[in-house]
């Protein structure tokens, strides 16, 4: 980076500093006229600030181009002033400015920091050819620059107390080479790097933390040299205090800011670093290589390539190429590449690869790739590769592959495996299996067992039904449970058509279906004299068995009477004692009791062609408001 494009970024976040911490000025005592004692033998000049800070209680701001806060310094005072202690420690090269509980340590007018520059070319040590794309690096200094397209290098370096800097050259499948560098003066010096002996890549990731610059934001904004870089010092990484920046690769670490794990990160635009223990706030974007832990917050997107844990918040979207501890909500979308722990919340798109736990809210599509323990709520459609224990709610569609607890839709209901709990939809559930409710508009079918109620506005469908089934059309392959519907259907179960007379029609037809426990009646009737009459309508019943060729039956059953008028209401309910004898395999012999209640609205009005004869020596009762009643008969023969 150009000397001036530094001395001005470093004024203005000297000012933005200043600007920060103004409103605390108005602290009794000033903080360099307070007493502190320091008994420190070879410690870093970091630890030994932080010490002054803590018994001030206050704290230290500057720049570490400029203060190198990883030498080690020795200082045994009591009772000093701030003031006092600082000019030993820098040996009066440097001036110190109060804002508020703020000291911001200056390079003052003897300070002025000598620079020299090495130069050279990076070749191969067997072919001879130079190497492109190699990181040459300084890691005290955290100067780094990179060969160009013949291997050359040029770096500018500070010229330092101790008489030797160290460079390291890096590149990728070759091996680091370490250069000493006699300091004071500019000079050349080449390098020659030996490949690094061939590896048998197993289950390791040799590039855990490399992958963020394959995401589709990494190969957008960072440029080919920044991902290389990140390939040649994939083993080396340093921690320090903060960072700032306006795009990566122009802040307070330069070129090598991808390497560096802060505790505070500020990017104007956007950074790259390598990862973040504390707070990062970007306006455009925010990508770290590993891990990030606490508060990650960008304008438009956050891209971390280990763990997330904390809270992290984007304009547009956040991505996550491990696993997420905390918060993850975004505008747009938010993916994990694993699971996550906590809530995840867009506008549009959630995604996770393993099981989570918690709750993942979207506004059009949430999609979990494992277990999910929670809530998975989505405006449009939700999907679950494994199991949801808790709720999956959408508003058009669900998917899942085991649901405990309830699975809610507006349209479809997806589960391959079993329900445990509900199964509610506007349209169709499907599921294999059910223990516990399936309610739908449309239709209800569990391929496996149904151990619990399926009640839907059409049709039911379960394989084996060990409930209870209510709906218009019910179908079971096998049934130790109830059907309830228009007609019910049980392929292994009760079957039988049957021909028999009564009283009021001469000729009559029904057909059972079901099981012993309950069954479905289908019926018709029909006279056969001159004068025309037609019954059909619907019932359910009851066996009693006595032995196995004998038993009693109990039926209840209501027909509509077609009497030549389809505008006339002519209505009957019958109630049926029946006993039955079994005559061969697939033949029983029935006759019993029946009481008939008849209403009509046409009592007093004879049609000569179409009339139902109520028998007068019947008795029938008359109830008053055309509703008469009459014991009868039946009898017959079923088949099947």
């Amino acid at each position: 980076m150009p000397q001036n494009i530094k001395t001005v970024l470093l004024k203005h976040l000297m000012i933005l500093i200043a600007f920060f911490y103004g409103s605390y000025a108005s602290y009794a005592q000033s903080p360099l006229n307070k007493t502190v004692t320091v008994d420190a033998d070879r410690r870093p000049l970091a630890v030994v600030l932080d010490n002054i800070s803590m018994q001030g209680g206050f704290h230290f701001s500057y720049v570490k181009e400029f203060i190198h806060d990883d030498s080690l310094v020795t200082i045994h005072v009591s009772n000093r002033s701030v003031k006092q202690v600082l000019d030993i420690l820098f040996q009066g090269n440097f001036q110190f400015r109060e804002i508020g509980d703020q000291i911001i340590i200056q390079p003052g007018t003897s300070s002025k920091e000598k620079w020299f520059v090495v130069s050279g070319h990076v070749k191969d040590a067997i072919t001879g050819s130079p190497i492109t794309n190699a990181s040459v690096y300084e890691t005290m200094q955290l100067i780094s620059t990179m060969t160009n397209d013949q291997g050359y290098y040029r770096i500018r370096l500070r010229e330092k107390e101790r008489t030797a800097a160290m460079l390291t050259v890096s590149k990728e499948l070759y091996r680091d080479t370490i250069m000493l560098i006699p300091s004071g003066h500019d000079q050349e010096l080449d390098a020659s790097i030996k490949p690094a002996p061939p590896i048998q890549l197993s289950v390791v990731d040799i590039n855990k933390y490399t992958h963020v610059e394959q995401t589709m934001f990494g190969r957008f904004f960072l440029s080919s040299r920044q991902r290389m870089q990140s390939l040649n010092l994939s083993d080396f990484f340093t921690k320090q205090p903060y960072q700032y920046s306006l795009v990566p690769a122009i802040g307070t670490h330069g070129k090598i800011g991808s390497q560096v794990i802060n505790k505070f990160s500020m990017n104007f635009i956007g950074g790259y670093t390598a990862g973040l223990s504390g707070v990062e706030i970007a306006g455009v974007f925010n990508i770290d290589q590993k891990d990030v832990k606490w508060v990650q917050l960008a304008g438009i997107f956050n891209i971390v390539g280990g763990r997330m844990t904390g809270v992290q918040l984007a304009g547009i979207h956040n991505h996550t190429l491990d696993s997420l501890k905390g918060f993850q909500a975004a505008g747009i979308s938010n993916m994990v590449k694993y699971g996550f722990r906590g809530l995840q919340a867009s506008g549009v798109y959630n995604q996770t690869g393993a099981d989570s736990k918690g709750a993942q809210l979207s506004g059009v599509i949430s999609h979990s790739g494992g277990n999910l323990q929670g809530l998975q709520a989505a405006g449009a459609i939700g999907l679950a590769r494994g199991t949801v224990s808790g709720a999956q709610l959408a508003g058009l569609a669900n998917y899942s592959q085991g649901i405990g607890g309830a699975q809610i839709s507006g349209a479809l209901n997806v589960n391959i495996d079993t329900t445990n709990g509900a199964q509610i939809s506007g349209l169709i559930n499907y599921t294999k299996r059910v223990k516990g409710a399936q309610i739908a508009g449309a239709m209800n079918v569990a391929i496996d067992t149904v151990s619990g109620a399926q009640i839907s506005g059409l049709v039911n469908y379960a394989g084996l039904l060990k409930g209870v089934q209510i709906g218009v059309l019910n179908y079971a392959d096998s049934s130790d449970g109830y059907s309830i519907g228009l007609f019910s259907f049980v392929r292994r179960g009760y079957h039988q058509v049957q021909i028999y007379t009564n009283e009021v029609m001469d000729l009559n037809v029904a057909y059972k279906s079901g099981n012993k426990k309950l069954y479905s009646l289908l019926v018709a009737g029909m006279t056969l004299g001159d004068r025309k009459a037609y019954s059909f309508g619907y019932g359910i019943g009851h066996d009693f068995r006595l032995s196995p060729s004998t038993f009693i039956t109990a039926d209840v059953t209501s027909q509509y009477v077609y009497l030549g008028n389809w505008d006339a209401t002519n209505t009957m309910v019958r109630l049926q004692a029946v006993w039955n004898r079994r005559l061969a395999k697939n033949i029983t012999f029935f006759a019993g009791p029946t009481f008939t209640v008849y209403y009509s609205d046409k009592l007093d009005v004879s049609d000569p062609e179409h009339e139902i004869k109520v028998p007068r020596h019947y008795s029938p009762f008359d109830f008053g408001a055309g509703v008469l009643g009459w014991f009868g008969w039946h009898i017959g023969l079923g088949f099947f």
